[in-house]
């Protein structure tokens, strides 16, 4: 193999191991969960650096009827965080309250917020780490930041506490945020960012690889 190869092979080595690695940190993990008091699942979460458990809700909507027992996002009209340092909704939906834990670890508890999007036939809720003062006022920003995860594999118990009628005995999914993502990443993982763009590298190595060839092609009696 000539000089000009063996930089491009160890160069398309280098490149994709990079984009696996921002993959792993990129891709989001989804767990079946039941809202009923005392279930319980766990999820495997593996991180490249510390980080912090966030987590949302995902229900189904098949927009036939109207769910307040989901909340709505808006905000009461004497709610401004940044002066009072609370987050006061007008419609908070039915409460959630679910607890994380691990092994030597402190368990942490998380609430559902209000409906915070909804897409297609979808409706999410974030979980935050930070306590309820009352039915929609919470602390903000939250005085916890959430179960901290530790660099390699992390088993997490996820354990429902208290659920809050109709939504009681619902099958939901749970969405554990990656550490990596275009608009929002953990800063220790901030060097992952451009394997993001791993479709770009691909057409620079493929360009490269073809320009290889045509100069040995050139260069052919």
């Amino acid at each position: 193999m000539r000089p000009s190869w063996s930089i491009w092979f160890g160069v398309t080595v280098l490149v994709s191991l990079y984009a696996w690695a921002g993959s792993v940190a990129s891709r989001p993990e989804m767990i079946s969960l039941t809202l009923e008091p005392g279930y319980s699942t766990q999820v495997r979460l593996f991180r490249f650096a510390e980080d912090q458990l966030r987590m949302r809700l995902i229900f189904q909507d098949d927009h036939s009827r109207r769910r307040p027992e989901l909340g709505s996002s808006g905000t009461r009209s004497d709610s401004d965080w940044r002066t009072t340092g609370l987050l006061k909704f007008e419609d908070p939906g039915s409460a959630i309250r679910i607890v994380a834990s691990m092994p030597d670890a402190a368990p942490v508890n998380y609430e559902a917020l209000p409906n915070s999007a909804h897409w297609e036939f979808k409706v999410e809720r974030n979980l935050t780490a930070g306590r309820s003062i009352s039915p929609g006022v919470w602390q903000w920003p939250p005085t916890s930041k959430g179960l901290k995860l530790q660099p390699g594999t992390n088993i997490v118990t996820i354990e429902v506490l208290t659920v809050e009628q109709p939504l009681v005995g619902e099958d939901v999914e749970l969405s554990v945020n990656p550490a990596l993502g275009f608009y929002n990443l953990m800063p220790n993982v901030g060097w992952l960012w451009p394997s993001l763009l791993w479709p770009v590298f691909a057409i620079i190595l493929a360009v490269w690889a073809i320009a290889l060839r045509r100069r040995k092609q050139a260069h052919m009696p």
